[in-house]
C-alpha cells in the first residue's frame, strides 16, 4: 500500500486522512437530508463562535464513523492518539476551505468523539492492561473534582550562558516537552533553562469517577478511576453527576519520592477525557440553567411564552420536535376542557404499585419542585419539598423510594442504619497525587439539586440525622475538620420512609410516639404521609387481583399500559424544570392568605394547628401543581389542590388520638396536647405537695401524698403506667426540672 505509515502502528496517514474528510463531507445519519450532517454541523459550530481566532469543539459520534467506515472507526480506537490530532488537523483545513478565509485567522480545531460501540464500552471493574493507548467508553457517578491546576502545552527554554541568551520554543508532543540538550547558536550542551513566565498552559482538572450501584456485583465494593479533563471539559461536572466519558486509558510511572528521578514498576492508570456526556438513561435530566439561586430579579427566569426552548440555533431538530411534544402533552384536555396531563402522570408513576394515588400526587409535586426564590435581605425560601413515607410494613413504602429515586436529577439512595454522619454530609482524605487534605463529597451533597432518599429513617444514628436539621431547612452542610471549615451547597429534597416502633403503626399514639423521630426535625417536611394497612374487603379483593395480573399469563394480556411511557415522562419533566418558573397571581395570594388564617384557626384555642412554614409548603406545592401543568401563574385551584393534599398527608398524622383534633404543637414538642394538660396539672400539685412538706420525697411517698390530695380524682393521674410516663415525660420536657430535684428518684425513675 503506497503513503506514509505512522512509526509503531498499522495506520496509513494518507489513507485516514482521505476517509475523515469523505466522512465529514458525505455522510449522512438520516438519507433525506440534502446536505451531509457533519458538513451542516460544521457550519452551525463556526456561526455560533464569534471570535473565530479561538477555535471551536466539534462533536463526532463514533457510531457515525463505524457507519461509515469500520477500518477508520478500528484505527481510531486502536490508535486514538495518533488518528484523533489527524482528526483535528483536517477538520481544520475543511473548516479553512469552507469558510474562505486566512488560516491565521482560524483557531485550532478539536474533535471531540463521544458514544462508541457497545464493545468498547467498559466497565471499571473490567478495564485491563489490554486497554492501554486505546479510546474506550466508561460510565459513572463523579464523587469528587480537583482544584484547577495549570498544565504545560509549550515551553520556553533559554539559554544560560552568558553571551548567548538563545531561545527555543517547545511544543507539547505525544504528551511530553523534551528538553533540549545542545543550543545551536553558541553550541553548549545542557545549557537551558526552562522560563516559566512566557510558557503556555492550558486548565487540569482530575475527578473521580465510581461505579453506579446498579453495576456493582452483589457483596462488592464499588471501583473507582482517575478521569484527567482539559481546556473546556474543566467545570463542566460537578459532585454526583452520572456522566459517560471518552477518553485515552493511560498508565504512568508513580514518582515514590518527590524530585528523585527513580520511579515505581506499579503504574498508576487513568483515563485522558476526550468527551463528556450526561447520562439520559430512565433519569430525568438536571437542566442546565437551574443554578438560579444567585438570582438578584425573578425576571431572569425563563419564560415558557418566550419560545426560547424551540430555538434552532441553539437546540438540534431532534430536541425541538421533542420540546414541540411536551408543549402538546401540557396542553391536551378532557370534553369538560380540564387538562389531563396530572391524571396521566399519577397513572403512569410506579404503576406497579396499587392506587395510593394521592401519595403518588405527593411525590410528583416533589419531582418537579417548586420555583426558586431570587436571594434577598430576608434570606433563602427554598423550592426542594421534603416528604416523609411512614406506616405499616408491606405498603410499598421502599418501591415508592426507589420508582423517585432512579427517576430524579442526581439521585441518591441510602438505609438510615447504613448511614454515617460522615458519610452523609463530608469525609476528609488525603489526595494521593498531590498529598494534600481534601473534601470528598458525601450523599447529602451529591444530591445538590437532586432528591436524597432515605429509607429506614427511624433507625439512623443521632448524629448522623442531627445533620438533616441544617439541611432541610438552611440547605447548606457546615463541615469544620482537620482546618478545613466552609459550607458546601445541599440543596436537595429529602424522601424519607420510618416504620413504627411496634413494627405496626398504633393510632392510639401521635406519629411522633410511633415512629421516635426528633420533634422539632418532623416540622421540616412538607408533607408526611401515613400509609396504614386497613382491612377492607373489597379493597383487599383488587389488591390481590392487581398483583396477580403482573405474574399471570392472562392479566398480563389484561394489563393497561401507562399512558405516557417511560421516555416521554422523563422528557416532560425535565422540560418542566428547565423552562416552567409559576408565579403567585394575586387572586391565589389572597387564597393562600386565607387558606393559612383557616388553618391556623382549627383545633382548640390552647393548640397551634399551623405554623409559617406551614404557609411556605402550601406555596411549594402550589407552584408544583401549576408546574405540572406547564402554567406559568399559580391560581386558586392550585392553592385549594394543595391544601386538600396538605390535609389528606401532614394533618392527617397531626391529630391528636385522644382528642381528634389537629394538633401541629405535638410535632414540635412530642407530646399531644392531652398530655401536656395532664403534665401541667402534675406540676402545679407538685408545686403545691412541695410548699406543704418542703423535703424531699420517694416516688411512692408522692403517690401517697398525691392520692390524699386527689381524692376522687385519683385515677386519673396514679396507676402506676401513668404516674411513671406522665412524670418521666414531664422531666423530659423540661416542666419540671426544678421540682424534680427535691424528689429521690426510686422504681422507674432509678434508672
Amino acid at each position: 500500500m503506497e503513503g506514509a505509515f505512522i512509526y509503531g502502528t498499522t495506520i496509513n496517514d494518507e489513507e485516514v486522512v482521505k476517509d475523515f474528510r469523505a466522512f465529514v463531507t458525505t455522510h449522512k445519519v438520516d438519507k433525506n437530508e440534502e446536505d451531509a450532517t457533519y458538513m451542516k454541523q460544521l457550519r452551525k459550530v463556526w456561526e455560533q463562535q464569534e471570535d473565530k481566532a479561538k477555535g471551536i469543539k466539534f462533536s463526532v459520534e463514533g457510531v457515525h464513523v463505524h457507519q461509515f467506515s469500520p477500518t477508520l472507526y478500528d484505527h481510531l480506537v486502536s490508535y486514538p492518539t495518533e488518528v484523533v490530532p489527524i482528526f483535528d488537523r483536517e477538520l481544520w483545513s475543511l473548516s479553512t476551505k469552507e469558510l474562505d478565509v486566512e488560516p491565521e485567522e482560524l483557531g485550532t480545531c478539536q474533535v471531540q468523539i463521544f458514544n462508541l460501540l457497545d464493545k468498547d464500552c467498559r466497565i471499571m471493574r473490567c478495564m485491563n492492561p489490554t486497554d492501554i493507548e486505546r479510546l474506550i467508553m466508561v460510565k459513572g457517578i463523579v464523587i469528587r473534582c480537583s482544584d484547577l491546576t495549570p498544565d504545560m502545552n509549550a515551553a520556553i527554554f533559554r539559554c544560560t550562558t552568558e553571551d548567548c541568551k538563545n531561545e527555543v520554543k517547545i511544543v507539547l508532543n505525544h504528551w511530553t516537552i523534551e528538553e533540549p540538550t545542545k543550543c545551536e547558536m553558541c553550541g553548549a550542551s545542557h545549557s537551558f533553562q526552562i522560563i516559566h513566565n512566557d510558557c503556555g498552559f492550558t486548565d487540569r482538572q482530575v475527578l473521580k469517577l465510581q461505579e453506579t450501584p446498579e453495576l456493582v456485583p452483589d457483596g462488592e465494593t464499588p471501583q473507582n478511576v482517575a478521569i484527567v479533563v482539559f481546556d473546556d471539559l474543566v467545570n463542566q461536572v460537578r459532585p454526583g453527576d452520572r456522566v459517560q466519558v471518552t477518553g485515552i486509558y493511560r498508565a504512568a510511572p508513580v514518582q515514590q519520592v518527590r524530585n528523585w528521578r527513580m520511579r515505581s514498576s506499579v503504574y498508576r492508570t487513568y483515563l485522558d477525557a476526550i468527551a463528556l456526556e450526561y447520562s439520559k438513561a430512565q433519569r430525568v435530566e438536571a437542566a442546565p440553567n437551574m443554578d438560579n439561586y444567585g438570582l438578584t430579579q425573578a425576571s431572569q427566569l425563563p419564560k415558557l411564552s418566550d419560545e426560547r426552548d424551540l430555538d434552532p440555533m441553539t437546540f438540534s431538530e431532534d430536541e425541538i420536535n421533542w420540546n414541540k411534544r411536551m408543549r402538546e402533552l401540557g396542553q391536551e384536555t378532557d370534553a369538560e376542557g380540564n387538562r389531563t396531563i396530572i391524571r396521566k402522570l399519577i397513572q403512569s408513576f410506579a404503576p406497579s404499585i396499587f392506587e395510593e394515588d394521592e401519595v403518588k400526587k405527593g411525590l410528583l409535586c416533589q419531582l418537579f419542585g417548586g420555583t426558586p426564590k431570587p436571594i434577598s435581605s430576608k434570606g433563602r425560601c427554598r423550592p426542594e419539598i421534603n416528604t416523609l413515607l411512614c406506616g405499616d410494613p408491606s405498603t410499598a413504602k421502599s418501591q415508592l423510594l426507589q420508582y423517585s429515586y432512579k427517576l430524579a436529577p442526581r439521585g441518591i439512595y441510602t438505609s438510615g442504619k447504613g448511614s454515617s454522619a460522615v458519610g452523609l454530609t463530608a469525609s476528609i482524605n488525603k489526595d494521593p497525587v498531590t498529598k494534600e487534605l481534601v473534601l470528598e463529597s458525601g450523599a447529602l451533597v451529591l444530591s445538590d439539586r437532586g432528591l436524597c432518599c432515605i429509607d429506614e429513617f427511624d433507625k439512623m444514628d443521632e448524629n448522623a440525622r442531627a445533620i438533616l436539621h441544617e439541611v432541610m431547612e438552611q440547605q447548606t452542610v457546615s463541615v469544620a475538620k482537620s482546618g478545613i471549615v466552609c459550607s458546601l451547597n445541599a440543596r436537595t429534597a429529602i424522601l424519607a420512609s420510618a416504620n413504627p416502633t411496634d413494627s405496626v403503626y398504633n393510632p392510639k399514639l401521635s406519629v411522633v410516639e410511633n415512629i421516635k423521630l426528633p420533634k422539632n426535625l418532623m416540622t421540616r417536611f412538607d408533607l408526611i404521609w401515613l400509609m396504614l394497612d386497613k382491612r377492607n374487603r373489597d379493597t383487599d379483593h383488587r389488591l390481590a387481583m392487581h398483583l396477580l395480573s403482573m405474574y399471570s399469563e392472562g392479566g398480563q394480556a389484561a394489563r393497561v399500559d401507562p399512558e405516557v411511557d417511560a421516555e416521554a415522562f422523563r422528557r416532560y419533566v425535565t422540560f418542566a424544570r428547565q423552562w416552567v418558573f409559576p408565579t403567585l397571581s394575586d387572586e391565589a395570594a389572597a387564597t393562600l392568605e386565607s387558606s393559612y388564617m383557616d388553618l391556623r384557626n382549627q383545633g382548640s384555642r390552647e393548640v397551634i394547628t399551623a405554623t409559617p412554614r406551614i404557609l411556605e409548603s402550601l406555596i411549594r406545592l402550589s407552584e408544583s401543581l401549576a408546574k405540572m401543568e406547564l402554567r406559568e401563574t399559580v391560581r386558586a385551584a392550585d392553592v385549594h389542590e394543595a391544601v386538600r393534599l396538605l390535609k389528606a398527608a401532614t394533618y392527617a398524622a397531626a391529630v391528636d388520638p385522644e382528642t381528634g383534633l389537629i394538633d401541629w404543637e405535638q410535632l414540635i414538642v412530642g407530646v399531644s396536647a392531652g398530655k401536656r394538660k395532664r403534665m401541667k396539672d402534675l406540676e402545679t400539685l407538685l408545686q403545691e405537695l412541695m410548699a406543704e412538706r418542703g423535703e424531699a420525697m420517694r416516688e411512692d411517698a408522692v403517690k401517697a401524698a398525691l392520692n390524699e390530695k386527689l381524692g376522687e380524682r385519683k385515677e386519673q393521674l396514679l396507676n402506676d403506667a401513668e404516674f411513671s410516663s406522665a412524670l418521666r415525660a414531664a422531666e423530659q420536657a423540661g416542666v419540671l426540672r426544678r421540682h424534680m430535684k427535691m424528689i429521690e428518684p426510686a422504681g422507674p425513675l432509678a434508672s
